[in-house]
């Protein structure tokens, strides 16, 4: 007789919640569909037939109002119902259907627990290979979505197909992978779950005991939340322990008990197993008649479900009481029926059965024929493998010749390739070499640039120092022997205003010299403080033209304590650009901003002329603050407009930042 060991136990985590609610329906529409998904909810793990009506419902709706995410929704339900009840037909149907619908929406969400749903239909028809497809296709969207919470059941379930296919050691990888992922998430649900399946390994491997109370811990657990679902499947599993321990008697009564709460359930494929387990209890304690009366209601159920794996073992058990019986004749039927079913279930033969049995019932005379075309096979065969010989000695010639060719073919094939990767490499190495004398050809004519602007530079500022000397020595110097020997000269003269006219102009004239001179080749900024020298240029021009400037240096600190010949390049673009608009722009204001940055110092000139068009050719002072800047890596920006003015933007590099 044999026992179906129960380990399916669906891990019901609706999607129900995933979806985002349909576009376009109206508020009576969505209040209706949201009441009938609470009933569903409400009455999935103990009344299924009243949750089975309000899915139907709730699809009808949605397909009347054109709610495709809905109608995925409620595809989704009928399915988990079904997969419940038995109907993995129709549990392999909806969920394709679900999966359909949302992949024409363009929506990942609730495709990994569509996809579970899948696997479990397909597991549950035995069809194990899809299954493990559906559960590898709900792993990658979970994956993708990081939804830990589906690659728990994932995990979960690919753990059940392992222990239908006898893999423990796999099971209990993907169950301990599961658990880890439940911790994570807190999900005590799905914790007991995983411990349900470890104790279907310790079933399946004959630890009872062990078994028994990791059983008996989950069971505790879903009778305080009513799950009337697993409940059933601990039952079963536990009866069948009983069976197993040959503890008929106690098997019947908690098999009758679990028959009874299936019955309420109306899960038809797990009564059809526990029909199936009563008829081998009733056998075994010498009640044939009940027995078979237990197999038959398992039979029908199984036909009507069209459960191919139960119904295989169904026939057997059905064609081993009418054997005891005597009844051959019926036990022949069942035993055809049995092959027929393993046939359509694996695609395998099973004529043997077949041929045992009529060999043990049928007459002598069948017997011999049997013997004869045995006999006629054997000599058949033998005439059959010394054709082969023959075949196999011409085809190992033919083989040797075509294996010597095609090695002589590779050969050929391998040289050329190796040949043509030669002459690709010398053709790469040939450019490359090009190449780096391309580049060694434009770096020298860079250096030979930047020497020719240094130079030119250190020419002008060489030159600037001279003419500064010579202002202050000689000039200056000049004009101070004539303010002191002027102002000896009036000290015996009345005063008169053109005497002060000409002391002022004197005066003047000196600080004019000083500042020249001081602008031409002025002092180290660390003694000066670069800020503050700028602002007296700045306020200089201001004075001494029409052009109004402001200045603004943001950190004035961090500004001054940059390195001298920094601030001198510096300066010298900003008097420069300054010099331009007094020149040339005809503006009537100015404004001069210096921002220190952390990798830069950032230098912003705007003012309010009639500014120039960017295809004229620059003049000298551009081109000068151009080499400069050039110079110190620096980089220039000139936005000018007729009605805007000009503005100007110059970064230049830190080579110690802050």
């Amino acid at each position: 007789m044999t026992v179906f060991k129960k380990h399916r136990l669906l891990v019901l985590v609706l999607f129900l919640g995933i979806f985002l609610p349909g576009f376009g329906q109206n508020s009576a529409t969505s209040q209706t569909i949201d009441s009938l998904s609470a009933i569903y909810q409400q009455y999935l793990y103990s009344q299924p037939k009243k949750a089975a009506k309000a899915a139907k419902e709730w699809l009808a709706i949605a397909k009347k109002a054109g709610l495709k995410q809905q109608q995925a929704r409620a595809y989704y339900a009928l399915g988990n119902l079904e997969n419940s009840s038995g109907d993995y037909k129709n549990t392999v149907v909806h969920s394709k259907k679900t999966i359909e619908l949302l992949k024409e929406l363009e929506s990942d969400s609730g495709l990994a627990t569509s996809y579970n749903l899948l696997a479990l239909g397909y597991k549950n028809m035995g069809n194990y290979t899809q299954a493990m497809e559906s559960f590898l296709h709900c792993l990658d969207y979970a994956k993708k979505d990081n939804d830990q919470q589906q690659q728990a059941n994932a995990y979960q379930n690919i753990a059940t197909l392992y222990i239908l296919q006898k893999e423990h050691k796999k099971a209990i990888e993907n169950l301990s992978r599961a658990t880890h992922l439940f911790k994570e998430l807190g999900d005590e649900n799905g914790i007991y779950t995983t411990l349900f399946n470890f104790a279907n390994i310790l079933k399946e491997q004959g630890r009872f005991e062990e078994a028994r109370e990791h059983y008996k811990t989950v069971l505790d657990y879903r009778k305080k939340e009513n799950n009337k679902t697993v409940i059933a499947y601990i039952n079963i599993n536990l009866s069948q322990m009983l069976v197993e321990e040959k503890k008929y008697g106690q098997a019947v009564v908690s098999l009758k008990k679990t028959l009874k709460l299936l019955q309420e359930l109306q899960f038809k494929s797990d009564m059809a197993i526990v029909y199936n387990d009563l008829g081998i209890c009733e056998d075994k304690l010498g009640h044939t008649g009940q027995a078979i009366a237990y197999f038959q209601q398992a039979l029908k159920i199984g036909e009507e479900q069209t459960l191919l794996s139960y119904n295989t073992d169904f026939y057997k058990n059905l064609a081993q009481l009418y054997k005891t019986q005597g009844d051959y004749q019926k036990a022949l039927t069942f035993y055809e029926k049995s092959i027929r079913a393993q046939a359509a279930q694996n695609s395998l033969s099973k004529e043997k059965y077949v041929a045992n049995l009529q060999e043990r019932y049928e007459t002598e005379l069948k017997e011999a024929r049997i013997k004869l075309l045995e006999n006629e096979k054997k000599l058949n065969e033998f005439e059959l493998q010394k054709a082969a010989l023959s075949v196999k000695k011409q085809r190992l010639l033919r083989n040797v010749f075509i294996g010597g060719f095609v090695f002589v073919l590779i050969s050929l094939l391998v040289l050329r390739r190796f040949y043509l990767q030669r002459l690709q490499v010398q053709k790469e190495l040939y450019l490359q070499k090009e190449k780096n004398s391309e580049q060694q050809i434009n770096q020298m004519i860079k250096d030979h640039k930047l020497a020719v602007i240094e130079r030119h530079q250190q020419g002008q500022d060489e030159e600037r120092e001279r003419l500064a000397r010579e202002i202050h020595d000689g000039i200056g110097g000049d004009l101070a022997g004539i303010k002191i020997a002027f102002e000896n000269y009036v000290e015996d003269q009345p005063q008169k205003p053109q005497v002060k006219r000409i002391l002022e102009g004197i005066n003047n004239a000196c600080t004019d010299v000083r500042a020249l001179s001081h602008q031409l080749h002025p002092l180290p900024f660390s003694k000066i403080g670069f800020c503050s020298f700028l602002k007296d240029f700045i306020q200089q021009v201001s004075k001494n033209s029409t052009l109004s400037i402001q200045g603004f240096f943001y950190p004035e600190e961090a500004i001054d304590n940059l390195p001298n010949d920094l601030l001198i390049a510096t300066y010298r673009v900003v008097q420069e650009l300054i010099n331009n608009i007094c020149k040339h722009s005809e503006a009537t204001q100015a404004e001069v901003q210096l921002t220190r940055h952390q990798q830069h110092l950032n230098i912003l000139v705007n003012d309010n002329g009639i500014g120039f068009r960017k295809s004229k050719k620059p003049g000298i002072g551009l081109r000068n603050i151009k080499e400069r800047l050039q110079q110190i890596n620096g980089t220039i920006e000139i936005d000018s407009s007729a009605d805007s003015g000009t503005s100007i933007t110059i970064n230049i590099p830190l080579k110690h930042p802050f």
